[in-house]
């Protein structure tokens, strides 16, 4: 059966390839790269590294701790991660690889449940986030092996329990083909985007809970006691080998048999989507103004915000200065100064967002491509999508500083500037190959270091005047820089 899946994940990376002209057009490079793609225990294990440091550093606390109600309190808290994880990579990832079309050959073949491929092929994204706790549980094991064993069997369980829930939800909301306009779409939408807020919060809050549990670990307990039939207080019953394993044996007597359900309906959904319409008035044929890149640019825009999954990496900038922003906030002062630097790191952090909108086409690429659109415009318009959102949020910055200090109102061209220098030079970085056809380039964690140093090093030049000169000349000149460069990388596209 794991074949089948090894087969759907190269197939998976292979569609990402060759729709990157810098790869497909080279048969050498597109040889390499599908070869290194492919490997699930590579990808998997690039992807754990960042989850083991968070997880080193949690264990730290248990090790150099004897107290068992801090042991159970900190792994109850740890094991809700996963289970938040299984979760919502159930529920974004499933329409993504569904909607690629991986699925159509099989629905002509003689299988009864095709679901349980899509179900171990997301299990292998979900992976890494045991290596958040896996530290943990291991420290635990050193002193504690069985209570160790029975804590991580409750992880498992959870991961089970977060998967299956997220598979109803896709089968619920997921699996329908939509004629109609929805008038609660942009509210759901807003909905989607808390969630992420509150899931990227979840890793500051366990940083947090850490503290607070070693000060008030008896409070804690109280809690979870009170609760201990709920996962992750579950967790808490490890201490108590006979109750836990009867625990255990009652959430897989729920869990599996919703498992399997879901996985039916899953499938069935994927067989024959649910169709919703509804009757519309038919108007007139309006052109729209704006020209070709506008109109792509709106053409995005559009799509990333009913996709959730793609305005993760817009929201990277928050994740990164959210706390600092809080500690501004608690402090009540916010300097120009201080303000600057926020700014400018959106400004590099407008980077991420170019890997959603290279993506954002999909499978209609081809389509794409029968249209009378130049190499340059596309890059145009990517540049364009990929710094809306980084300018709504400096605009965001620059309001709050500016409560703070009104004169802060001088940094408003920073709001344009440099999310545009950063999105265009992205842009003109990976469109500088030599064909002319329209292409979606490759983006990984390699390019995007490679791109923050170029960034990084066009933001120095455009703030060495707040170094050398006073205030409020300084400004003006970083301004005329950034202006200059801003129309080199234009002609660059």
């Amino acid at each position: 059966m794991f074949e089948v899946v090894k087969i759907l994940y190269r197939e998976l990376h292979y569609q990402i390839l060759k729709r990157n002209p810098q790869i497909a057009n080279d048969e050498k490079k597109f040889k390499k790269h599908l070869k290194n793609a492919v490997s699930i225990k590579r990808n998997v294990a690039i992807q754990s590294i960042a989850f083991i440091f968070f997880g080193i550093m949690m264990a730290i606390g248990l090790f150099f701790s004897d107290d068992k109600t801090y042991i159970v309190a900190m792994l109850s808290s740890l094991a809700l991660i996963p289970f938040i994880f299984s979760l919502y990579v159930t529920t974004v990832q499933s329409s993504y690889v569904v909607s690629l079309g991986l699925f159509e050959p099989m629905k002509s073949l003689p299988i009864r449940i095709g679901a349980l491929y899509l179900s171990e092929l997301l299990g292998i994204d979900q992976i890494p986030a045991l290596a958040m706790i896996l530290p943990s549980i291991a420290v635990v094991s050193m002193r504690y092996p069985l209570n160790g064993i029975l804590a991580l069997l409750w992880v498992f369980v959870g991961m089970l329990a977060g998967h299956t829930i997220g598979l109803i939800i896709y089968s619920t909301f997921g699996l329908r083909i939509s004629y109609r306009k929805s008038r609660s779409g942009s509210l759901k939408n807003l909905l989607k985007i808390l969630a992420i807020f509150a899931f990227m919060g979840l890793f500051y809050g366990v940083s947090y809970m850490q503290g607070y549990i070693q000060e008030h670990s008896e409070k804690v307990a109280a809690v979870i006691g009170r609760y201990s039939i709920a996962y992750p207080f579950t967790i808490s019953s490890i201490f108590d080998p006979k109750k836990s394993v009867v625990m255990l044996l009652l959430y897989v007597a729920v869990f599996i048999p919703l498992y399997q359900l879901a996985l039916k309906r899953v499938w069935s959904g994927i067989l024959e989507p649910k169709l919703e319409s509804e009757k519309t008035k038919t108007s007139k044929f309006r052109a729209s103004l704006g020209g070709k890149v506008l109109n792509l640019t709106l053409k995005d825009l559009k799509i990333i915000f009913r996709k959730t999954a793609m305005i993760t990496g817009f929201l990277m900038p928050i994740y990164v200065l959210l706390p600092q922003i809080l500690m501004t906030i608690q402090s009540g002062n916010l300097s120009i100064m201080r303000a600057t630097y926020f700014l400018f790191i959106l400004g590099v952090f407008t980077i991420p967002g170019a890997d959603a909108v290279l993506k954002v086409e999909g499978k209609v690429l081809d389509f794409l491509k029968s249209l009378p659109l130049t190499k340059r415009e596309y890059a145009l318009s990517k540049a364009l999508s990929m710094s809306v959102i980084p300018m709504l949020l400096s605009g965001l910055i620059l309001i709050l500083a500016v409560y703070y200090d009104p004169k802060a109102l001088i940094l408003f061209p920073y709001i344009f500037l440099l999310p545009l220098n950063a999105s265009f030079l992205t842009m003109a970085y990976f469109f500088r190959y030599e064909e002319v056809e329209l292409g979606i380039p490759e983006f990984n964690i390699g390019h995007m270091i490679v791109l923050m140093i170029l960034v990084g090093m066009l933001f120095g030049v455009i703030t060495l005047p707040l170094f050398l000169l006073t205030y409020p000349l300084e400004y003006f000149i970083s301004f005329g820089i950034g202006l200059v460069s801003l129309g080199i990388l234009y002609r660059l596209l």
